[in-house]
C-alpha cells in the first residue's frame, strides 16, 4: 500500500501535490496538516495528533464527515510527524511526506532524520515538495530526472563509503564523501537515470529545482 502523510510544514503548490497524492491508496493527516488537505479538498483516512496546530474549522469539518482521529497528549516525546510514520509503517510499501519542509528548520531536520525508520524497515519513504524530493539510502536507489536537472548527494553518517554515481554528469566510483566537505551538491543528470549505490553510511539524495 502507497501512504501519503500531509505534514504541517509549507506546501506551496497544491497542484503538484494533488499529482503525488492521488497515487496514494491512504491518506493520513499530521495534526495541521488538515489545513492543506482541506485546501486540497481532500478526505484523509486518518487525522492523527495531538491537536495543538490544526484550526478547529478543519477538525470540525472532517469530524462531520466522519473521518477516523487519533488523538495524542501534546506533553509526548515523538511529533505528530514521527506517530504518524509509525502507524503507516505497519501496512505500507511506500510512504510519501508532504508539507515535511519549511520555515521551522528543527522540524524540517526532524523529519529527514525520520527516513531511517524507513530504512530500518526497508519501506520506501521520502519526502516531496514542489522544489526537492529527499531520499535517505544505505544500499542503493535510481533517480529519474532530465538531463540537465539537479541533484546532490550529503552524507549523514560521518562517513559514506563506496559510492557509485551513474548517468550523471559528475560520476563517481568507490568515492568516500564526509560531514564538513559537501563536495557532493549539484551534480546533473547526464541520463534521464541517475543510479546510486554505496557500501556503508547513510546519504542523503536530493533531487532539486532552483
Amino acid at each position: 500500500m502507497k501512504t501519503a502523510i500531509i505534514c504541517n510544514g509549507n506546501v506551496t503548490d497544491y497542484d503538484y501535490c494533488l499529482n503525488i497524492i492521488k497515487s496514494a491508496d491512504y491518506i493520513i493527516c499530521a495534526d495541521g496538516g488538515t489545513r492543506h488537505a482541506y485546501k486540497m479538498a481532500l478526505h484523509p483516512d486518518l487525522i492523527l495528533g495531538d491537536f495543538d496546530s490544526s484550526d478547529n474549522e478543519y477538525l470540525e469539518h472532517y469530524k462531520n464527515l466522519g473521518i477516523k482521529m487519533e488523538r495524542y497528549p501534546k506533553d509526548k516525546d515523538k511529533t505528530d510527524s514521527h506517530l504518524c510514520i509509525l502507524k503507516a509503517l505497519d501496512f505500507s510499501h511506500e510512504i510519501i511526506l508532504i508539507g515535511a519542509t519549511g520555515s521551522r528548520l528543527d522540524h524540517t531536520m526532524a523529519n529527514i532524520s525520520l527516513l531511517k525508520l524507513g530504512l530500518d524497515k526497508g519501506v520506501d519513504i521520502y519526502i516531496a515538495d514542489s522544489q526537492n524530493e529527499i531520499y535517505l539510502i544505505n544500499k542503493s536507489i535510481t533517480i529519474k530526472g532530465k538531463p540537465g536537472e539537479l541533484f546532490s548527494l550529503l552524507p549523514i553518517s560521518q562517513s559514506v563509503e563506496g559510492i557509485c554515481v551513474y548517468g550523471a554528469k559528475y560520476e563517481l566510483n568507490e568515492a568516500v564523501m564526509e560531514i564538513g566537505d559537501p563536495y557532493g551538491t549539484s551534480n546533473l543528470f547526464k541520463k534521464e537515470n541517475v543510479n546510486i549505490k554505496i557500501r556503508s553510511g547513510y546519504l542523503l539524495v536530493i533531487k532539486s529545482k532552483d
